[in-house]
């Protein structure tokens, strides 16, 4: 029976949540506690139980993984290819694109990066700020609108609570936020957090809201910790007064705190409907006894958490994880290139060892150490694809041929030609702009409001291929064709090594058959990992990681050294207050919970300039666990002071 191999495997506490349908659930999912498998595996059994694969909505993080969890699901029940999966952004686009009419949006959408937000917002505060005052620049301005929106706070509240600074700019504030959202509205376009905003409204609306929960029976919520408080209206309002729905994940675990999300979204779930049950998900089958015991004395000194117990699999004990003092810096980098070419010589491969950081600055010492060495590494630093500058110019160009009023796109590609400042490219834009309203040729106006320009009949060129009614993979490949002469003089030498990210570009293209929704796709969805330059990559050999523990979620290695475990890196030089120090300790166990088989703590006495530093204060949740090794002579640097020596030296005589 198909069910059998739906339930094959799973521990008491996943057949539970594999089996449960109607209600509300909350699993409590622990690092390597299998709940991919118990995501995927429901959705299978919920598609046998009758319910109709369309009806069930699984929200994820990452494309990927709802992709994963879909395929998963796939191969225990054929009809779960069906099934609506993907973010939160991604799923919102979607619902408000094809209600546009309803929601009062005009036929062509655009959806804003983070770096147009930050334009537009930089725009507007120019045209409304006093430049001789120190109003907060547009980056700030752009964090604290949608800090606000993320979280349902009152911008008043964000900029004393978070910005204090510019407490006396809250008016200039308010006024840059109220003309974001006229400019938007004139222009027909649309920020990543508009997206939420627009489906939480639409749940807001009775009828709509029915309509909504009829066309989504059944929810599922991966990595639950990270949502946001808007993301949390949503889920609940999906849910409505009889919910199915799931959530799952790990209040431990919740790390992103700058993007508005807490670990007490997982708590609060626990309040928002009677009845609600809690499975938790204990035996942890990644990683040995020894790092579980580390992990769970990091889990135990949090203020807030469930009250769990992560369990090894049977028998898998393995070696205790160390603390190596050294000295210096350097000789921190040394020892851990030594560690991890000697666990190469023992059988553990290059692509199985991990080096985590809480900030990219302390992995610098081990990347050079690296390079010196030539043992091959990749940075991962999980870059969205739209942050990369050429990748930008090649999407905001495309961008002018499906929303020809998206002004921050024309600024961007009109800017990169000669002769063409912001001035003339704004000038440039209104012709365009009224060209279009009146239905006039909008390459000859470009032509003929550019000038001199040398560039831009390049630039026209390449938006005429992507207008051509042909698939994007090839309007986009003319497109990079054409541009190619503006992107040799932008980006010089770096050019050559820029190409092969553009040709993966439209390498992406190919999986769709609309030049508009492919850029919407590739702006919520699609990212791409960030090598560091010089990295002395080898095609024949799989490389070691360096990662910022943000970015290495969800991942897992053999082994995983973690350096600088000193104060000022873990926890962070930054931390400010007892919330701050409580997301630190989320930091650290996220990281103790990647490796499966052995976990190294590196420390040093002394910083990059030879001065004293301090261990870090989370030491002592597990000093007991760990076997301490000391490796080289501990320095004391010698001070200059001189005694109570008395001279009299005039120095400048």
């Amino acid at each position: 029976m198909e069910n059998e191999n739906i339930l094959k495997g799973l521990n008491s506490a996943q057949r539970e949540a594999v089996l449960a349908k109607d209600g509300a659930f909350v699993v409590v999912a622990g690092a390597g506690s299998g709940k991919t498998t118990v995501l995927s595996r429901r959705v299978a059994n919920l598609i046998y139980d009758g319910v109709e694969p369309n009806q069930i909505l699984l929200l994820t993080f990452t494309r990927a993984s709802a992709k994963e969890m879909i395929e998963r699901a796939r191969r225990l029940h054929e009809r779960a290819i069906d099934v609506t999966g993907g973010t939160f952004h991604s799923i919102a686009h979607r619902l408000v694109t094809e209600n546009r009419t309803m929601l009062g949006f005009p036929e062509k959408l655009t959806i804003l990066d983070p770096e147009d937000v930050k334009a537009s917002f930089r725009k507007i505060a120019a045209e409304i700020g006093d430049k001789d005052e120190n109003f907060p620049k547009a980056a700030a301005l752009a964090k604290m609108h949608s800090f606000a929106l993320n979280t349902g706070r009152d911008i008043e509240d964000i900029i004393a609570d978070r910005h204090e600074d510019f407490i006396y700019a809250t008016n200039f504030v308010t006024e840059c936020r109220e003309a974001y959202k006229k400019f938007k509205r004139e222009r027909g376009l649309l920020d990543y957090d508009d997206l939420l905003v627009a489906w939480d409204k639409m749940l807001d609306h009775p009828e709509v809201a029915k309509k909504i929960r009829k066309m989504f029976r059944y929810v599922l919520v991966d990595e639950h910790q990270d949502s946001n408080f808007l993301q949390c209206s949503i889920i609940e309002k999906l849910g409505g007064p009889t919910p199915n729905v799931m959530v799952v994940g790990d209040p431990a675990q919740s790390i992103y705190g700058f993007r508005g999300s807490a670990p007490r979204t997982m708590f609060a779930f626990m309040e928002a409907w009677p009845g609600i049950k809690m499975i938790n998900l204990e035996v942890n089958y990644r990683s040995t006894a020894s790092i579980l015991g580390v992990a769970n004395a990091v889990d135990r000194s949090m203020r807030e958490r469930f009250e769990r117990q992560l369990k090894p699999v049977p028998n898998n004990f393995g070696t205790d994880p160390l603390l190596v003092k050294v000295p210096g810096i350097d000789d921190e980098a040394s020892f851990i290139a030594d560690e991890i070419l000697e666990k190469k010589l023992n059988g553990v491969e290059l692509h199985e060892q991990a080096v985590l950081v809480r900030s990219m600055t302390q992995a610098r010492h081990v990347e050079a150490e690296f390079m010196s060495r030539k043992i091959p590494y990749r940075v991962v630093g999980g870059m969205k694809i739209v942050e990369a500058a050429h990748i930008k110019d090649l999407l905001s160009l495309a961008r002018t041929v499906t929303n020809p009023m998206d002004e921050p796109a024309w600024i961007r590609v009109l800017t990169k030609a000669r002769r063409i400042g912001d001035k003339k490219a704004l000038k440039i834009f209104n012709a365009v702009r009224d060209a279009y309203q009146s239905g006039n040729d909008l390459s000859k106006v470009v032509i003929a409001s550019a000038g001199k320009s040398e560039d831009i009949g390049d630039l026209v060129a390449a938006r005429d291929a992507m207008a051509l009614n042909i698939p994007p993979v090839e309007a986009l490949s003319m497109a990079v064709e054409r541009m190619k002469p503006i992107f040799e003089l932008v980006y010089k030498e770096d050019w050559k090594t820029r190409q092969s990210d553009l040709k993966a570009v439209v390498d992406l293209a190919d999986k769709h058959v609309d030049l508009a929704e492919f850029l919407s796709q590739v702006t919520l969805d699609y990212s791409v990992d960030k090598k560091s330059e010089g990295s002395p990559m080898d095609d024949s050999e799989r490389p070691v990681t360096i990662s910022t523990v943000h970015s290495a979620k969800g991942l897992e290695w053999d082994v995983v050294f973690i350096p600088s475990f000193i104060d000022g890196h873990i926890p962070s030089l930054f931390t400010r207050d007892i919330d701050g120090e409580e997301e630190e300790r989320r930091v650290l166990y996220v990281a103790v919970t990647r490796p499966r088989k052995e976990l190294v703590f590196v420390k040093r006495s002394l910083d990059r300039e030879g001065r004293m530093v301090s261990p870090s204060r989370f030491e002592d949740i597990f000093l007991d666990m760990v076997v301490e090794r000391k490796i080289g002579l501990e320095r004391r640097p010698a001070g200059f002071e001189m005694g109570g020596l008395r001279a009299s030296i005039d120095v400048f005589g």
